[in-house]
């Protein structure tokens, strides 16, 4: 009787060369981990002096990628407790998918330590796994390990549009089913785009840094889903809020002149729509402040920017799609909601013709 042969797992570490992580602005790297962030991590601070990092150390959108022809998978990573929110609480999860197919969906400890899970059934013969990673959760990985014998190769980069999106926490993802489920995720699997995502809960307040990312990161489109928090944190009045805004989308322009973009009001916030917020300002008044942005840019000559009506894309027929129950302060698609949010938003992007 011959011993049985045990194979070694092929470890890949998290730095490994042939791991991608799409749709990260910046790296950070530690003893053992690599943490994708969506600012510039070094420089964080410069673009929201008021607080908030963690949420662009929150990899919305982000998604780690290899090709491979392992039967199973096994990820090592470290993922810290959600923030404190109101409302439901966000529960840690991370899509596997192959070939654009969702594998699977893993629930992820969230202690901060060492963790991992394994996946298995995956094809066995070469496909493209992403690693969609959790939209409101810190997230660091470790390593990911495939089958003894298996081959693993770098992603090839894609011909995809990339599309580069600024929002605030209904576009990071709040409510949605699971990371590659909210709506930005489901728009740009959909259609086929190369998703950044720039969306920051309670930020989205036209801060100039941002506009100076937007600018200089590479993009074939570019989005902007605008109000909720200007309106709720009062950042800006009636004036400041017209003036930011051609700020900024003149700013971005200095380096994508001529790129297709959009700029959306608010979804529907039913407590908010009549009633004013700290600077005055009904979330209807915010709307109308923004597109008379867009129409003043519009009549200088910036004829590729778009304006879309966010109660278009999900208004009050939606109430019953939304996160939080009545009664309370509705503001986010619940998981039913995303991809309702995504269809129109693509269907008002395609008759504005503000596609890549």
């Amino acid at each position: 009787m011959h011993p049985r042969t045990v194979l070694t797992p092929l470890g890949i570490r998290h730095d490994d060369p042939r791991l991608r992580y799409r749709g990260a602005v910046s790296l950070r790297r530690g003893p053992g981990w690599t943490a994708p962030w969506r600012l510039p991590h070094e420089d964080a601070a410069l673009y929201l002096p008021e607080g908030g990092l963690g949420r662009a150390a929150m990899p919305s959108g982000v998604r780690v990628t290899l090709r491979t022809d392992s039967a199973s998978l096994v990820c090592r990573y470290q993922a810290d407790p959600a923030p404190r929110l109101n409302g439901p609480e966000e529960r840690a999860r991370l899509d596997v998918l192959c070939d654009g197919r969702r594998a699977a969906t893993v629930e992820l400890e969230t202690h901060g330590g060492d963790a991992e899970f394994r996946c298995d059934g995956l094809p066995g013969r070469m496909v493209t796994v992403e690693l969609w990673l959790p939209f409101y959760h810190q997230f660091r990985l470790c390593g990911v390990s495939v089958d003894a014998g298996a081959t693993v190769e770098r992603e090839a980069p894609g011909r995809q549009p990339r599309w580069v999106h600024c929002g605030s926490s209904i576009s990071q993802g709040r409510g949605a089913a699971s990371p590659s489920r909210t709506w930005t995720a489901l728009v740009a699997r959909r259609a086929g785009w190369d998703l950044t995502s720039l969306a920051l809960g309670a930020a989205c307040c036209l801060q100039p840094m941002t506009a100076r990312l937007m600018r200089d990161l590479p993009a074939d489109l570019l989005t902007l889903c605008v109000g909720v928090n200007v309106q709720a944190l009062g950042s800006h009045n009636r004036d400041a809020l017209v003036s930011a805004l051609v700020g900024f989308v003149r700013t971005v322009r200095e380096g994508h002149p001529t790129t297709p973009f959009a700029v959306m009001s608010t979804i529907t916030a039913p407590e908010r729509e009549k009633v004013p917020g700290p600077s005055g300002m009904t979330m209807r008044e915010c709307r109308a402040h923004i597109r008379r942005a867009v129409a003043l840019l519009r009549d200088h000559g910036d004829t590729r920017l778009h304006y879309l009506h966010g109660p278009e894309v999900f208004g009050p027929a939606c109430t019953r799609l939304m996160l939080e129950p009545e009664g309370s302060d509705r503001l986010h698609p619940a998981a039913a909601g995303h991809p309702v949010l995504a269809s129109r938003f693509v269907t008002l992007l395609r008759r504005a013709r503000c596609v890549p």
